[in-house]
């Protein structure tokens, strides 16, 4: 289960799926340029609870999230990219900007 603050919004998440995706599917929307691919970085989230529940970062990601480091608090600490993140148990996350589609 995702839980998103402040909004509040919860939905499931299939094993494999990203935190977005599942969003989309579950009929939240997720704040994107890029429609998912990885290089807008504007569905950045911080992970609140339950970091142990999302899978290892990819490179792809971990590249994404270092160019934009500087401009996020604690310099990117905890931060994650809801299109590419994917999770194998519960999560807590901040994310502004998640409602019903």
């Amino acid at each position: 289960m995702i839980r998103v603050e402040p909004s509040g919004v919860a939905f499931e998440v299939a094993e494999g799926e990203t935190i977005m995706v599942a969003a989309i599917r579950s009929g939240f929307t997720w704040p994107t340029i890029c429609g998912g691919k990885g290089t807008c970085k504007t569905c950045v989230f911080l992970t609140l609870e339950g970091e142990e529940n999302l899978a290892e970062m990819e490179p792809w990601e971990r590249e994404g999230l270092a160019s934009i480091a500087e401009s996020l608090p604690n310099g990117g600490e905890g931060y994650r990219l809801a299109c590419q993140a994917q999770v194998t148990g519960d999560v807590k996350l901040r994310k502004i900007g998640v409602r019903a589609a």
